[in-house]
């Protein structure tokens, strides 16, 4: 169903989809050193994921008088899931609308790996950019109904497992996604060709099934695993700083303020917990983790490419050291005598100078014009 691919259905590479400044990042990442040891990897590359399901279908939607219909398959992860989602285009986007029992099928995450807690929707627009629309919650095992909005014009859906509802690039768990429309009414919307993939830095999850943890509320468990994923992300993983790098403050200091946020969810918890206050610090948290694990793994901002200034930079000081160090040494082993001899030879005799040719000299072509016309006028006179 999902594989990671060399070329997309396009008939383009895969490398063609990404910008000059992906590119420059994943060869980046890959450069050794003269010693022929590997640089450490701070940062994920993008992957590309293709979905392989039949019937999916990328689709636009238009001004429509009224809504339409478009439904969800399940994919092999979840061959029993289906959703139907009622969509309208509404001016600058676009919305979507899941009634009750519109949602049916879908089993707990956690089934589907232990990194995994709840279920986010995703727009994916027709250049693979997936956008975090909003998560599937549920109450008592049954999903809640939920309105979202989208400003993409033409898309496809996928829901995907997560390990929280924050995520900023989906996982490869891909467990519904939609299909060719049946309808051929005048609301239909336009299907646009192409094959499904998406991009993720957050490809790597563990996929081993896990267990569900009774009494703890979802949110909870969620933050807890948010805050676990970014510790263990990209510069995060070290715990070391670089001063020259500010967005790698920035990445700490969000870090340092989901852990602030889960300690009082935590707090709370253990005093009542049932208490709100568990569920709103909770989900603070889970989303400052996410943000720092997005900035750590170059998902977001600018901190890679800071990280890969300073870096040539520190490369480029220690070329010229180097160079400076070589042209030392050459210069102390060169003997004195031979430096002797050189400034001793006698400095070779000039060439004698050449006379100046008469092409190189205008006023000589006049001089030598002018006597022979008043050669031949003199000659013509005498002849007359």
């Amino acid at each position: 169903m999902l594989a990671k691919k060399g070329s997309s259905g396009f008939g383009f590479p895969v490398w063609s989809r990404l910008n000059p400044l992906i590119l420059l990042i994943l060869a980046s990442v890959m450069v050794s050193p003269a010693d022929g040891q590997t640089v450490a990897q701070k940062t994920v590359p993008l992957k590309v994921i293709d979905v392989k399901d039949p019937g999916g279908q990328i689709l636009s939607y238009r001004h429509l008088a009224d809504s339409t219909l478009v439904h969800m398959r399940g994919t092999r992860l979840a061959p029993k899931a289906q959703i139907a989602v009622k969509i309208g285009s509404r001016p600058g986007f676009v919305e979507l609308d899941i009634n009750r029992g519109g949602i049916s099928g879908l089993e707990p995450a956690y089934k589907l790996g232990k990194d995994f807690l709840t279920y986010v929707f995703w727009a994916v627009s027709v250049d693979g950019k997936a956008s975090n629309l909003g998560e599937i919650t549920f109450e008592d095992e049954r999903p809640i109904p939920v309105n979202l909005t989208t400003p993409y014009q033409t898309f496809w859906l996928m829901v995907t497992a997560e390990p929280n509802y924050a995520v900023v690039d989906p996982s490869a768990q891909v467990v519904l996604y939609s299909v060719k429309q049946v309808s051929k009414s005048e609301n239909a919307a336009l299907p646009i060709r192409g094959d499904l993939f998406f991009f993720t830095h957050y490809a790597s999850y563990e996929t081993a099934p896990g267990g569900a943890v009774a009494g703890i509320p979802n949110q909870l468990l969620q933050a807890r695993k948010a805050v676990e994923l970014a510790s263990k992300s990209g510069v995060l993983a070290s715990g070391e700083r670089n001063a020259n790098v500010k967005e790698e403050g920035y990445t700490h200091e969000a870090l340092k303020q989901a852990r602030t946020f889960l300690d009082r969810s935590e707090a709370a918890y253990k005093r009542d917990p049932k208490d709100q206050a568990v569920v709103q610090f909770a989900r603070t948290s889970a989303q400052s983790a996410e943000n720092a694990r997005a900035l750590a793994m170059g998902a977001v901002g600018g901190l890679l490419m800071r990280q890969l200034e300073n870096e040539l930079k520190e490369a480029r000081n220690e070329l010229a050291k180097l160079r400076g160090a070589e042209a030392a040494a050459g210069k102390a082993s060169t003997p004195d005598t031979k430096m002797e001899r050189v400034e001793a030879a006698p400095p070779a005799p000039a060439p004698p100078a050449a006379p100046p040719a008469l092409v190189k000299q205008p006023a000589l072509w006049f001089a030598v014009a002018g006597w022979a016309v008043a050669l031949v006028l003199l000659f013509r006179r005498r002849s007359i």
